[in-house]
């Protein structure tokens, strides 16, 4: 009998012990600025639990994927992306690029259905200043008119596209480049420049830091809401693709009859799928910098609360022979860096790689503001830096996204846009907000 009642003793306590781990990681963490949740006071208990579950889930996933490195694979994600009917359909490339001298490139196209086209390029020479695109702070292009699709990163002067898989691609502008300050007239442009590359691609959803994801993880409420989430992780996965790549870019930019030879260490991305609304993300900031002796460091911060990631680190460092040592922590917290609205000209924070620590300065050159979306829903602040990690010099580019709240595309804008666009923008604010319309099937 007092068998019995001691193991119906040590059942109940054991479910009362589960049902107050259940409790207390429900617990929610202290919010700074009612967004950013600190360490919890069990915050290393839910670390490892996260990091456990993440490592196990990334072996089921990619542990047998050979695919991944498969020459076909790499040709068929290495190239512009198939639109789909999905009205939130998007496929982006990005280029950057800087050398010791202090000349830096950004590029960035993101094409949407219909021909629309997200585009910019900047220009950093350090004797003549930041040049631009003649559209900017607005990034909104069109390729097409309205009726038909464009498969390629191509149009408004733009050309690029691969040559090589995972290899080479190719840049090409003709157009115009004004001046950052709005005073300055419009020069005429000639740009061909090559990215070349000899360096594995480094994969989002593979290769991340599994530590990384766990910080996060570990900060949030582990509540209802949670728990649904986790059951769509792997279909909130397979919506979206984002690859990075280190190597070279090089070529030659006419500008306005001067001739400009660029050799530049360079970074490329890109993204395509489905899920790709800026209107769920609160803030972020990306920090790309190329150091004098060959090293890269890839280094960002997302804050997306309504997906349970509100301050997710993410990258890494990229040595010289192309060897990616993803970052496992990092002090960089947004909430410490511009989060009143205005990028701070001055960084020190410091990355943890699990080989090597990193002391990170950086100091702004000059920078630049964009909006995003058909109705300014994002604004980016762009950032020419110099920096010193760990001593040795370097130079970079930053960008920090906000949600732009209280503005809106002004009319004198939107006032140039084709009759069709005008026409269906009125519903694309409500697609913005990943809210279901069936009467229409495009999102901007």
């Amino acid at each position: 009998m007092y068998l019995v009642a001691g193991i119906f003793g040590g059942i109940a306590a054991l479910l009362l012990f589960a049902a107050l781990i259940i409790v207390v990681l429900r617990l929610k963490s202290q919010l700074i600025f009612d967004i950013y949740p600190a360490k919890g006071l069990f915050y290393q208990l839910k670390y490892v639990i996260a990091l456990v579950l993440v490592r196990r889930l990334r072996h089921r996933v990619y542990h047998t994927k050979d695919e991944l490195n498969s020459p076909e694979f790499l040709a068929q994600i290495d190239r512009p992306q198939s639109l789909s009917d999905n009205p939130q359909s998007y496929d982006v490339v990005s280029f950057m690029g800087a050398n010791g001298r202090g000349e830096k490139l950004f590029l960035t196209l993101e094409r949407r259905r219909r021909g629309v086209l997200k585009a910019c390029i900047y220009l950093y020479l350090p004797e003549l200043g930041l040049y631009c695109t003649p559209k900017l702070p607005d990034m909104l292009h069109f390729t097409t008119d309205g009726t038909r699709e464009n498969d390629e990163f191509k149009g408004c002067g733009f050309h690029v596209y691969p040559e090589s898989s995972m290899r080479e691609w190719r840049i090409r502008y003709e157009g115009e480049l004004r001046p950052e300050s709005a005073s300055g007239k419009c020069l005429s442009v000639h740009m061909n420049l090559q990215f070349t590359t000899q360096a594995p691609f480094f994969y989002h959803n593979r290769d991340l830091s599994s530590a990384v994801i766990a910080d996060s993880v570990a900060r949030e409420a582990w509540n209802d809401a949670f728990y649904n989430l986790l059951k769509h992780v792997p279909e909130m996965v397979e919506k979206r693709t984002h690859y990075e790549q280190s190597g070279r870019l090089t070529g030659e930019v006419q500008l306005a009859g001067r001739s400009f030879e660029l050799q530049l260490s360079g970074f490329r991305d890109h993204s395509f799928g489905t899920e790709r609304c800026l209107s769920n993300i609160n803030r972020y900031v990306y920090v790309a910098l190329f150091l004098s002796d060959g090293t890269s460091l890839m280094i960002g911060n997302l804050s997306q609360p309504s997906f349970f990631l509100s301050s997710l680190k993410v990258g890494y460092v990229c040595t010289l022979e192309g060897v990616y040592e993803p970052i496992t922590s990092c002090n960089f917290e947004l909430y410490s860096y511009g989060e009143k609205g205005t990028p701070p000209r001055h960084k020190n924070f410091i990355v943890k790689t699990a080989k090597t620590k990193y002391f990170v300065q950086i100091e702004e050159q000059q920078s630049s503001v964009r909006y995003v979306g058909a109705d300014w829903v994002a604004k980016i602040y762009n950032q020419f830096v110099a920096c010193t990690v760990n001593g040795i010099k370097g130079q970079g580019i930053t960008e920090y996204l906000y949600r732009n709240k209280d503005g809106e595309r002004p009319e004198a804008v939107n006032a140039t846009d084709p009759e069709w666009f005008r026409r269906v923008k009125s519903f694309e604010r409500s697609l913005s907000k990943c809210e279901e319309d069936e009467s229409e099937v495009f999102f901007f």
